[in-house]
């Protein structure tokens, strides 16, 4: 049977690929003028208006505002009946240092160890290891977050929790394709300073692994097929 199969593309003039080309441009001057330096950089742009946001670490001063006119200016946005034009539209610029404790888990006295920010490669696909046919990692580490935020807005235990949070799960599968245990779970959160660095880190993996992880044991098998496998 035949099929109709449509694929979309947009210009470099559309909003969401100028806010990309500046981020991108902002990147690439910092690493010429300093290559160790350290960017996570957003843009966004709307009428008259652009918006720069992030974290920043480096050696490098950059003039952010020309270097966004002239990535405006080579798009083609030049005429004032555009609403939107290099030489005259807002540019706010809200970007600052890196946080220390990002850049604690990012540079490495042996450069070989060099660590890294938010790194990785995305893809999405539907399965049958879970009742939403998500996969079985994924929706481990969404239930982790979603109970971790229902803990900290309950109040009683984890007090110490702040909003800004990340998971990951690692799975091992068999032969089979079929998963067999979880190898590894990563929690990272915003949390508030209540005692010494090493104090802190073993009840925040205390907690993880006595109330947090519990939690999800106890939730988990009305969602997932392979309950058994993450006892």
């Amino acid at each position: 049977m035949s099929y109709l199969f449509t694929s979309e593309s947009v210009s470099e003039g559309h909003p969401d690929k100028v806010a990309d080309q500046i981020s991108d441009a902002l990147i690439d001057h910092f690493l010429a003028y300093d290559p160790q330096s350290k960017v996570a950089c957003e843009t966004l742009v709307t009428t008259g208006q652009v918006v720069l946001a992030g974290e920043v670490k480096s050696q490098a001063y950059l003039d952010v505002q020309e270097i966004t006119r002239e990535v405006i200016r080579k798009i083609g946005y030049t005429k004032s009946e555009y609403m939107f034009e290099a030489n005259s539209c807002g540019i706010f610029s809200a970007i600052h240092e890196q946080s220390a404790d990002i850049n604690r888990g990012v540079e490495r006295k042996n450069p070989l160890e060099q660590g890294a920010g938010d790194q990785g490669m995305m893809f999405g696909y539907a399965c049958r290891e879970t009742d939403n046919y998500m996969p079985l990692p994924l929706e481990l580490a969404h239930l982790l977050l979603r109970e971790l935020a229902d803990i900290r807005r309950g109040g009683k235990v984890m007090t110490y929790l702040r909003p800004d949070a990340k998971s990951q799960v690692t799975i091992e599968y068999g032969d089979d394709n079929q998963p067999l245990r979880v190898d590894a779970i990563v929690i990272s959160t915003q949390h508030d300073d209540f005692d010494k660095d090493a104090v802190m880190l073993k009840k925040i993996k205390d907690d993880v692994i006595n109330i947090l992880v519990p939690r999800i044991l106890k939730n988990c098998q009305s969602v997932c097929k392979y309950y058994s496998t993450i006892k």
